[in-house]
């Protein structure tokens, strides 16, 4: 794994700050540090692998702008999330995107890759620790030339859980994916044939509810090489879920990859209605 500085803009951390300036605006009268509704909190990286399952429903529309060295990925995204039934939860994700950048480099529009997940809540083990397994299929509906997908089918299993402390929840996942062999970017000069392998999943974050409307969220993921040759992808986020309304979440995230394959930066912002 080769770490690399972070490339981050200054015109992508000011609109990354004003965006989370927004939402944390909501704290500013913060009560004592309450529970979280479980399902109702969740991670943003790290969305299916989190070791909890929707209340209901989860309906979740967002705008994901995404910087690496020679290009920039726009995307509004829809995620859903249901419970068809008790310890079960189904969910999706897709969007519509463009990109940007150097000469030769993806550029263009079109649909994202479709991931698909399921996933099965074991139960809780004295009130405070949950785990759940579960697998999730990515679809080839990306457009590989514009960087907004790879042109393979991919699998991946993994384990998940959470530790519910008085002040914070704390997470944890690792599994594995099977990655096909595909292709990103232009044809030539620059497209690249991509050999897939098996990669390791590792990620931990935490949870902390400063009221009974905000809590702050923090994660680290890593992704071992997806495709040979590849580095591999390295995340550190920081994110805010502020909740206005009974039902709806204010959802708002940057982060800042450490390694090659990881984005330089991103930002997430959207809104999630839950029932």
């Amino acid at each position: 794994m080769t770490l690399k500085p972070c490339r981050i803009g200054r015109s992508f951390l000011a609109v990354s700050g004003l965006a989370l300036a927004l939402v944390l605006t909501g704290t500013t009268n913060a009560a004592e540090p309450a529970k979280p509704t479980p399902g109702n909190e969740r991670l943003f990286q790290a969305f299916a692998e989190d070791a909890t399952i929707v209340p209901n429903q989860w309906w979740e529309g967002s705008l994901d702008y995404a910087s690496y060295e020679h290009f920039d990925v726009t995307a509004l995204m829809l995620t859903a999330a249901l419970k068809p039934m008790d310890r079960l939860e189904l969910g999706g994700r897709v969007g519509f995107g463009s990109s940007s950048g150097d000469s030769g480099a993806p550029d263009g529009s079109g649909a994202t890759d479709l991931d698909v997940w399921g996933k099965w809540h074991l139960g809780a083990v004295g009130g405070r620790t949950e785990f759940v397994v579960g697998g999730l299929a990515t679809v080839p509906t990306g457009d590989e030339t514009a960087g907004l997908g790879h042109d393979a089918f991919d699998l991946e299993g993994f384990g998940a859980m959470r530790y519910r402390l008085p002040e914070a929840i704390l997470t944890a996942h690792a599994g594995f994916r099977m990655n096909g062999d595909g292709h990103i970017g232009p044809p030539h000069p620059r497209g690249d044939a991509l050999d897939g392998k098996t990669s390791v999943l590792l990620g931990a974050g935490a949870i902390f509810p400063l009221s009974d409307q905000v809590s702050l969220v923090g994660e680290a993921n890593m992704e071992s090489e997806r495709w040979r040759g590849a580095d591999s992808d390295f995340r550190l986020l920081f994110g805010v879920n502020w909740r206005p309304l009974n039902r709806g979440i204010i959802r708002a995230a940057i982060s800042a990859g450490l390694t090659d394959a990881a984005p330089d930066g991103r930002l997430i912002v959207g809104y999630a209605y839950t029932f």
